[in-house]
């Protein structure tokens, strides 16, 4: 399918940022002040997550456009002026999630409720430089891409090693990771108000603001991957958070993931599509899995944001985040070229009306495989030959 002419160019992003407050508790439409947490299903909306971010470099910078034109028969959010920022206005949910996502007759859902969207996936975005965010984004994106070049190891540094071969505790007020997993798995509230794990589950080679964790350093990135229990443990890590967010792998081998079948999906993507922190740390667990053996786990993730965000509009203010940010984390272009071209084939679709069929697809291009698995080899290979640091 040919790529669409947007209506209109979306504003300047905002970049990514520390701090980020959601304020609208799943099933509650009115405006409140922060409480204390209440009980919930999938999570709360409210979070305030400063260990979730990639580094404390991030600026803001206001959009003066919106990024999509929401459903106004739903009463939907007027606009997404940045994933990774706090919308300040609130809306009813969408009805739009089927109770069984597998029932054929889903096929009979209707696009034509949906207002078209005016966003562009274009090609040219790994170049442009017209957004004020984008000389920081860009740098942070290209560092990471190029396995953080400048990135000393420290072999005295082993935190994450120890912390994944379950010899350490997580901090502040973590635990070993067999026990996260056993223990924490489901207990959205815990996941959604604790701030010191993220960056313990899904380290990476830059610093963030939650001073008891490390980064992750070049040694330790051989050490993991070289160890099958500790590499499994990153897997069950990502499994966590998939839950969470109402998602489940459905094969490791291929990373393909779905909605949690039993329905408690819609609370969990209630919670995801208003509590923007969580975006910051889908940019984190992504970077993370690329630095491990983990790289094509991101490709079906991204798909199924996107037909959740443009076809079935229950995560539609993920979109954002998922244009600017995460799609960028895939290393290969022909990859991001690959999902940018279905993200255009769905916004498609939806702009004529239309739902596509179950079977239309992301493709993954196969020739990417190969090298993604070669150019990590590489760089494990060039870490073994940095100077420690003292």
């Amino acid at each position: 399918m040919g790529d669409i002419n947007s209506n209109g160019n979306i504003g300047e992003s905002i970049a990514d940022t520390d701090n980020i407050q959601s304020d609208t508790i799943p099933g509650d439409n009115k405006q409140t002040e922060p409480v204390e947490p209440a009980q919930m299903g999938c999570g709360t909306t409210r979070g305030n997550d400063p260990d979730d971010n990639d580094s404390n470099k991030k600026s803001i910078q206001e959009t003066n456009q919106s990024q999509l034109e929401q459903p106004s028969s739903n009463n939907r959010r007027d606009s997404d002026k940045d994933s990774h920022t706090q919308s300040s206005k609130k809306s009813k949910k969408s009805n739009m999630i089927s109770d069984d996502d597998d029932d054929d007759n889903n096929n009979q859902r209707s696009s034509a409720t949906l207002s078209k969207l005016r966003i562009n996936f274009d090609d040219s975005d790994d170049e442009n430089e017209d957004s004020r965010h984008y000389s920081y984004s860009k740098r942070d994106i290209a560092e990471y891409r190029n396995h953080y070049p400048n990135a000393r190891s420290n072999t005295k540094i082993h935190d994450n090693y120890d912390f994944y071969t379950n010899k350490i505790r997580s901090h502040p007020d973590g635990d070993f990771i067999d026990k996260i997993h056993k223990n924490w798995f489901g207990d959205y509230e815990k996941l959604e108000y604790h701030h010191g794990y993220i960056q313990w589950l899904f380290p990476l080679q830059e610093r963030g603001l939650n001073i008891s964790a490390e980064p992750l350093q070049k040694h330790e990135i051989e050490s993991i991957s070289k160890d099958e229990k500790a590499l499994a443990r990153l897997l069950e890590s990502y499994k966590l958070m998939l839950n969470f967010y109402g998602f489940e792998l459905v094969n490791d081998n291929t990373g393909e993931i779905r909605r949690l079948r039993d329905g408690s999906y819609k609370s969990c993507f209630r919670n995801l599509n208003s509590a923007s922190h969580n975006y910051l740390r889908i940019t984190r667990i992504l970077k993370c899995l690329g630095e491990f053996k983990y790289e094509y786990l991101k490709f079906p993730f991204l798909a199924a944001i996107l037909r959740e965000s443009i076809t079935e509009n229950t995560l539609s203010n993920c979109l954002r985040s998922c244009k600017d940010y995460w799609i960028e984390t895939l290393r290969s272009p022909d990859e991001r070229r690959a999902i940018r071209q279905y993200a255009r084939e769905l916004v498609e679709y939806r702009n004529k009306g239309m739902t596509p069929p179950k079977t239309h697809k992301a493709h993954r291009p196969q020739s990417t495989s190969a090298a993604a698995e070669e150019t990590e080899n590489m760089s494990s290979a060039k870490g073994d030959d940095d100077d420690p640091m003292e």
